[in-house]
């Protein structure tokens, strides 16, 4: 039997597609809430949520009964899918901000349910967050939505500090089909910060990363983790 349930929250693109072929390879236990119609799509055999803000108490209570299913002989996982955002449109359509607003907020009642429920029994809790900043992707920033995702991240490791949960957020590189496709995007980049080619990461590679991560980690908590290019890591 598997030693990990994944959770995984606002499903959505690319990257969360392989992030989910992976761990249903690995016959790991998985519930995607809010997934979009092209993951459900492409994933019919996971189980799926969808969740209302404010979140309801019968919504609480399928929560808490798949979470406890699933705890009892296995350590459960979350990830907190990233979600792009065009933020230069933020002054001029009221309705991004409100979106990434109501996101987040519904965001924090799902996370505060999930995470009362491993302050005891212990796991993971990983933040995928873009920035164009740290991986050269596009012109418009997604820094709005990214501090936005750090600054809860923050708050939830501080408030379960010294419980068994660890809370981390790990910013996205650029991604490529494979390993020798990210070779050779990495190749035809023009220099960024210092001359240095952006960090470029096939999908498999990156997955298996994070979820070898999250099976692993024990110590690690609080940081905001990042691929650069002049270092693989930066706390």
């Amino acid at each position: 039997m598997n030693a990990q349930a994944f959770i995984l929250l606002y499903p959505t693109g690319e990257f969360d597609n392989h992030f989910i072929a992976h761990l249903l390879s690995q016959k790991h236990p998985i519930l995607l809430i809010n997934a979009s119609p092209l993951v459900v799509a492409q994933n019919p055999e996971a189980t799926y949520l969808s969740l209302d803000a404010p979140l309801s108490t019968s919504d609480t209570a399928v929560l808490l009964d798949w979470f406890e299913t699933h705890n009892k002989q296995q350590e459960v996982m979350v990830l907190h899918c990233a979600n792009r955002l065009d933020e230069s449109k933020l002054l001029e359509d009221i309705s991004v901000g409100e979106q990434v607003i109501a996101r987040l907020e519904n965001a924090f009642v799902v996370l505060r349910v999930i995470a009362d429920s491993l302050r005891m029994s212990g796991g993971n809790l990983v933040f995928l967050t873009q920035s164009d900043t740290l991986n050269y992707e596009l012109e418009a920033t997604a820094s709005v939505c990214n501090h936005a995702h750090n600054a809860l991240m923050m708050t939830l490791a501080r408030e379960y500090q010294g419980s068994k949960l660890a809370v981390n957020s790990f910013v996205l590189p650029l991604l490529a089909t494979d390993s020798k496709a990210a070779r050779m995007q990495k190749r035809n980049l023009k220099g960024g910060v210092l001359g240095a080619r952006p960090a470029v990461f096939s999908h498999q590679d990156l997955v298996e990363y994070l979820v070898n991560f999250m099976r692993t980690n024990t110590m690690l908590t609080g940081q905001s983790i990042a691929f650069t290019p002049t270092l693989e890591l930066k706390l």
